[in-house]
């Protein structure tokens, strides 16, 4: 099986409601394909580059997952049918990145020294 990170942007007029809706069926693909989720990150309502349909905003959400590369067709043919997904993209990633802090939820975020601070400052 291999890595993959997925970016979805959702049509903004759909409610919070659906939103989680429309993420576990994509889960749900991913899972029927015999799939494994690693990772959903929602980031919310964000302003696109350029618009998308006629919308200038969009509900973003990256999900990490692995899958057998000749089921991943199956997966995007069927979110491209699907109405609330404006556009998705889908790009195979190594199993580094996913060990990478920020990226599991277990990975503890660690706070970077700031240059000429404390024990630099008193050098001076």
């Amino acid at each position: 099986m291999r890595y993959y990170e997925m970016i979805l942007i959702v049509h903004p007029n759909v409610p919070e409601e659906e939103l989680s809706l429309v993420i576990d069926k994509v889960s749900a693909l991913i899972k029927a394909q015999q799939g494994e989720i690693i990772k959903v990150d929602q980031w919310g309502k964000r302003k696109c580059a350029h618009k998308i349909d006629k919308c200038q905003k969009g509900y973003y959400c990256v999900v990490y997952f692995t899958v057998k590369p000749a089921l991943l067709a199956e997966i995007e043919k069927t979110l491209r049918y699907d109405e609330k997904i404006l556009r998705y993209q889908t790009v195979k990633i190594e199993k580094e990145k996913l060990e990478a802090p920020g990226v599991k939820d277990e990975a503890p975020a660690q706070e970077a020294a700031v240059p000429g601070s404390e024990a630099g400052a008193a050098d001076l």
